[in-house]
Parts: structure tokens; sequence; C-alpha cells
């Protein structure tokens, strides 16, 4: 073979191998997965996307929103949010509200606490309201009152009768109290939320100042907390420190209706 054949001989050869080697690199790219550019961005500089996995919905929030109540926080997203009867950080030690996270009132209500906010931020910017809790289904009332092993007469003193309504069960009363904008962290008011003892009555402090059991940055924290909330014409009772009404219980049954709760094939609890 002379010297042009075998050129041309070796050239015929090598384009016969990368064709082949192509079509075996098109066989294996049909097998791959096929990756979405929407799914993972080809880019030195951006960021690949990451699958963003929503929780499911908690059933006692779509029944609160079906009854017409309102998410205080869609109000007004800088009022803070931690349900105590959410956790076992209560004084029945027990979750009474399963996946709930959201603070619920009757609309007027809401707006009406909406105004506290304001007041209180133009009193001072670094403070926000807390709450500890908003509506409580009456069927939660019910199962709170069941869990108390004690006479009628001391019962009445930790819960309202569920067969006579809370304002709670209205969506027409808050458990509140007042926290560091920034931190998150409450203020000390002198004792915790749900302290059923003569240090959390309001009717009290004067002599809890005088025989040095608040001091009086506790009590004037209380105070700003009540003048906040008088803003929205919340009221307060001589029992304890955090928990204001609306209303009127005759006037709740008028304008409202008592919000009952989940069926029990639902949720255990609610």
């Amino acid at each position: 073979m002379d010297k042009g054949n075998y050129i041309l001989l070796m050239f015929l050869f090598s384009g016969i191998l990368l064709q082949c080697t192509s079509e075996l690199m098109d066989e294996n790219a049909i097998s791959s997965p096929i990756i979405s550019i929407d799914t993972v961005k080809i880019d030195s500089v951006a960021p690949i996307q990451k699958t963003i996995i929503k929780e499911p919905s908690c059933l006692l929030d779509e029944y609160l929103v079906n009854q017409g109540l309102i998410n205080i926080q869609s109000l007004d997203s800088s009022i803070l949010v931690d349900l105590k009867y959410s956790t076992t950080d209560n004084f029945m030690k027990t979750n009474m509200y399963g996946c709930l996270t959201n603070c619920y009132l009757q609309p007027d209500i809401a707006d009406r606490l909406k105004l506290c906010q304001e007041y209180l931020k133009k009193k001072d910017s670094t403070l926000t309201l807390l709450i500890y809790d908003g509506v409580r289904p009456r069927s939660v009332q019910q199962y709170m009152w069941d869990l108390l092993d004690m006479p009628i007469n001391e019962k009445t003193k930790f819960v309202s009768n569920p067969k006579k309504g809370s304002l709670h069960n209205f969506g027409a009363a808050v458990d509140i109290t007042l926290a560091n904008a920034l931190s998150e962290e409450a203020l000390d008011m002198g004792t915790d939320f749900d302290h059923f003892g003569i240090l959390a009555w309001p009717i009290k402090e004067k002599q809890m100042l005088e025989d040095s059991l608040l001091t009086k940055q506790q009590i004037d924290n209380r105070k700003l907390l009540r003048r906040s909330m008088r803003a929205g014409r919340f009221f307060n009772i001589q029992t304890e420190w955090w928990h204001f009404n609306a209303c009127y219980r005759d006037s709740a049954y008028i304008k409202y209706k008592i919000i009952e709760g989940l069926p029990a094939n639902d949720s255990i609890n609610l």
C-alpha cells in the first residue's frame, strides 16, 4: 500500500470512530434523568434552588377562619404570639391546642388590639405586645374543666365554667404581656403567666410593693400594659395581670357566637 492510500484509509477509519463515539454519547444521554432548568440553575453565580415543602395547615386554623375569626398577625405582624396552651408551659401542664400557633380574635376586637400596639409603640418603640392566648374553643374549656379534679367553687378560681362560657370562648379576650421587640423576651411582671396567687393580682399591687414582694419596675411594666390595652378599650380583671376583656359577657352573647370547637373525630382535645 502506497503512502497516499494509507493516509486516506486512516482518515476514513477516524471518521467512523468519531461517529460511533458520538452515537454512544447520545445513547447514554437519553438514558440519563432529565434535570429541569427551573429546578437547578447551571450557573456558577446563581445558587441552586431549593425545594420548599410547606407544612400541612392546622385543622384548628381552618376551623377558626371558617368561624369568621381573624389571625391578629395578618393585621399587625409586629405583635408577637406565643400560645401557651399550644405548649405544656401553662398551669394545666398540657398542650390544649395541638398544632395551633396563631392567635385568632373577632375581627373588630383584633382591630382594637392593633390600636393598643400602636399606642405602645408611640410610648416606647423598643417594646411590643406578646399574646399568650386569644380565642379558646369551648370544647377546650370543657376539657380543662374536666381535668381539674376539685370542687366547683375551687375550679372557678382557675377556669370559667364552660356552661356559662368564657370571653375567651367568643374570641373576645386575650392573655397578654409586654416584650422587647428585638429579643422577643417578655418583660418582668413579677410573676409568670398563669400564676394563681396574690402576687398576680393587680388589686394587691400596692400592698405587694410595700411588702417588697414586687418591685416598682415590675408594677410600672404592668401599668404600661394596662394603659396600652385601654387604648383599645380593653379592661383587666383584678386577679390576673395578663388577662384583658374586650367587652362583658352579656354583650358578647348579643354580638358574637361562642366558638364551640372541632368535632371529636377531628382532634383528641378539640
